[in-house]
């Protein structure tokens, strides 16, 4: 699959690394955008080390950066062993030191679990860039999902590094005009109506079978237990809440209402006041939810709540509705009963949100 729009990114990225001097970059975008892609080519391409930032306690981080250490490791001579580090600190104290002499790119894909699992990480990495700035030639990229889940972190007045960030890079999914290039033999309606299920990211789009109709995907990949996207918004939710419950309440009522305000999508949710405020806040950060003042409702104060996902907003309106009988094995019958009369109007509402 062609991955629009991403090889410009890299290219920006490899230009900074060529300069030769400290550079501290942050590449964003939600799940499935082709985050990953932009990770493994700059890897590849630059030799880089890569930490995953999954959730997990430091001393996983420091095994993981152990083995990539270590498979770089040139001994000198036969009495050189390598020597492991004890914790991220060390290994980026290593880091910075070395590349003085010789430049070094890391990449930190999902840096806010990295904030979650090792707290005092963004304090020892300030320290960092602000002692080597003007010696280093150690390149940083950060990843994560979205602006909102950067603030504090990497923006805003109480981001530690954000005064060291080079330059943010957005991946964005694809949009219809990127549609045409992906090599998906369908007309353009057909094309809309995979940019409307999938929220045009290009994990979601590449599961589309050329040699299947669009109504034999879709009941493959959403009515289907087996089927690809059965579970994804379950499987995402999962790894950034512990608990979805609240979060599954408040995405099915949202996606029975119309832009609701507050008050209306926690009446629709049925869940606590303060459990329902946690959890969609969760939702925003992760870019799932939207949220636009909307003066024509009435007072300033209140506000329109929409998806700006359109695969999870199909989901919950569809999948996550009908989800006994999908596993009932009738997903078949509820896409042409219940699905397939409402999808053109659903595609078009969703390309214009878009």
């Amino acid at each position: 699959m062609n991955f629009v729009g991403r090889a410009e990114i890299i290219e920006s990225i490899q230009s900074r690394i060529a300069e030769d001097n400290m550079s501290l970059c942050v590449v964003y975008g939600p799940h499935r955008s082709g985050k990953s892609y932009v990770a493994s080519q700059l890897v590849r391409r630059h030799k880089a080390l890569y930490l995953a930032g999954r959730m997990a306690n430091e001393s996983v981080h420091v095994a993981d950066m152990n083995r990539a250490l270590e498979a770089r490791f040139v001994p000198t001579d036969d009495q050189d062993k390598f020597e492991p580090v004890d914790s991220l600190h060390q290994a980026f104290v290593g880091l910075f030191e070395s590349s003085v002499k010789t430049p070094q790119t890391v990449v930190i894909d999902d840096y806010p679990s990295i904030v979650e699992a090792v707290p005092q990480f963004p304090i020892h990495l300030r320290d960092l860039l602000d002692t080597y700035k003007d010696t280093s030639r150690l390149n940083i990229i950060l990843m994560a999902n979205g602006l909102e889940q950067l603030d504090g972190r990497i923006i805003g007045e109480r981001s530690l590094i954000g005064p060291f960030v080079s330059e943010y890079f957005e991946v964005k999914p694809f949009s219809l005009v990127d549609m045409k290039s992906l090599g998906l033999h369908y007309a353009k309606d057909d094309l809309r109506t995979v940019f409307a299920v999938t929220g045009g990211l290009p994990a979601y789009v590449q599961y589309f079978d050329n040699g299947e109709s669009i109504d034999t995907n879709i009941i493959n990949l959403f009515f289907s237990v087996s089927g690809a996207l059965f579970e994804e918004t379950q499987n995402i939710l999962h790894r950034d809440m512990k608990n979805i419950t609240g979060a599954n309440a408040i995405l099915s009522g949202l996606a029975t209402l119309e832009r609701p305000y507050y008050v209306e999508l926690l009446q629709a949710s049925q869940i606590k006041s303060g459990t329902f405020t946690s959890r969609l806040n969760d939702l925003m950060s992760m870019g799932l939810v939207g949220r636009i003042q909307a003066n024509s409702r009435g007072p300033a104060k209140y506000a329109d709540y929409h998806f700006t996902n359109s695969m999870f907003h199909f989901w919950y309106r569809y999948v996550y509705k009908y989800w006994g009988d999908i596993v009932r094995g009738n997903g078949a019958d509820v896409y042409h009963t219940h699905v397939k009369p409402q999808l053109k109007d659903f595609v078009q509402a969703a390309c214009i949100a878009i």
